[in-house]
């Protein structure tokens, strides 16, 4: 397989591995005391794409309770969260054009070879 097919398989396994980690952090946004997690995307030696999920151990909300104590909520900005999945989404559907156009040029050479 090329190098550019593989660069953008792997590109769509670390989107959609970032897709799931803000769908996560969604999910658990009402659970209290939750931490939510980020994907740093890296770029490999031959422009592969590889992810790494770091925790975010910033606290969250703070509520009195009606007993006089205190509960942590979890720290998801849902704002922030949908925010972060648009360009995600954009780079998934990229890097599948870039298949189909890849496609597509292969079709086209197969033709003419006969």
């Amino acid at each position: 397989m090329p190098l550019s097919i593989n660069n953008n398989i792997s590109a769509l396994n670390a989107l959609a591995t970032k897709q799931a980690v803000n769908s996560n952090n969604i999910a658990n946004a009402g659970s209290a005391k939750f931490k939510k997690s980020t994907t740093v995307l890296e770029e490999g030696q031959t422009g592969s794409v590889s992810t790494k999920i770091q925790p975010i151990n910033t606290p969250g909300v703070m509520i009195n309770q009606p007993d006089g104590s205190v509960e942590e909520l979890s720290n998801v900005d849902l704002g922030q969260e949908l925010a972060d999945m648009i360009p995600t989404q954009h780079g998934y559907e990229a890097n599948l054009k870039a298949l189909q156009a890849n496609s597509e040029m292969e079709d086209t050479v197969l033709d003419l070879i006969g």
